[in-house]
């Protein structure tokens, strides 16, 4: 681990933790027979999460014709994967500070826009799709403890990354010696999550940098890629212009693929918003 990574860690003095339930879950994702009834049960003791649910599942955003009392019922109503998504996002974002002078509002809709995107990615190319959307949920976590611990830094490399002119992990790297992928998988190894996850993680801002990437870093980068157009509003021909379509290759998708869809994945909604709040 980088010096300067290290100071990091030990510079915060609560490390954010998650509850267990939500720890469970995710290193269950590709775990088809996993008992989820059981794990739907140990919800309902997590008092924050399950108010947090049941707040978000009776708002406008999912429609439901009546009201829902209980995470029984938003299982019978919403299904298992819809649950599960739920209770991984409410259980991360509670356990993320809100920090001074930092937009976390459009921090987490910047995170469930991607993870929505990087969900239908990995349905269309053969990919764990709840891997692929947690990954994307948790990919920036590390934008947190940065700017946390480092926050002048930080907001100099949100400067120079808006101008768009160097890749964000070169200007993370050439300013305080490391990138945000590499703070938020040393963040998940702590929170004990599984290797693949981490490795999607780690690899993701460059995915082509390495000798054997990830198909879930690559799918992750292109879901950053496009959300992270979506909050600077360029257009479809502008994201296009500069898609970064090697990447997509690696994962099976051709240019003329994602030049047809793009108007599909652009529609997405994470149904989310109402848990930044």
């Amino acid at each position: 681990m980088p010096k300067q990574m290290s100071q990091l860690f030990d510079s915060i003095q609560k490390l954010p933790q998650i509850p267990e339930v939500v720890r469970t879950i995710i290193n269950q994702l590709n775990e088809p027979h996993a008992e989820m009834l059981d794990i739907a049960k140990n919800v309902e003791k997590e008092q924050v999460i399950a108010l947090k649910i049941l707040r978000l599942v009776n708002s406008a955003h999912f429609g439901l014709s009546r009201k829902i009392a209980s995470i029984d019922q938003a299982t019978v109503m919403l299904g298992m994967n819809q649950l599960k998504t739920l209770v991984i996002a409410s259980g991360i974002v509670g356990s993320m500070p809100k920090i001074e002078n930092f937009d976390i509002r459009k921090f987490w809709n910047n995170c469930f826009r991607t993870a929505a995107y990087a969900k239908w990615l990995a349905e269309h190319n053969q990919l764990e799709a709840d891997i692929a959307y947690t990954a994307a949920l948790i990919g920036n976590l590390g934008n947190v403890l940065i700017h946390m611990v480092f926050p002048s830094e930080a907001n100099e490399i949100d400067q120079h990354a808006k101008a768009g002119n160097t890749p964000r992990p070169e200007i993370e790297r050439n300013c305080i010696g490391f990138t945000n992928q590499d703070v938020c998988a040393e963040l998940c190894r702590r929170w004990k999550f599984a290797d693949e996850l981490i490795e999607a993680i780690q690899q993701s801002g460059e995915p082509l940098s390495f000798e054997k990437p990830s198909a879930y870093a690559c799918t992750l980068h292109l879901a950053q890629y496009i959300s992270n157009k979506v909050d600077q509003g360029k257009t479809e021909e502008e994201i296009l212009a500069d898609f970064p379509y090697a990447v997509a290759e690696r994962v099976g998708l051709s240019e003329s693929f994602i030049s047809s869809n793009l108007a599909e994945i652009l529609a997405i909604q994470s149904n989310l918003e109402g848990l930044a709040d």
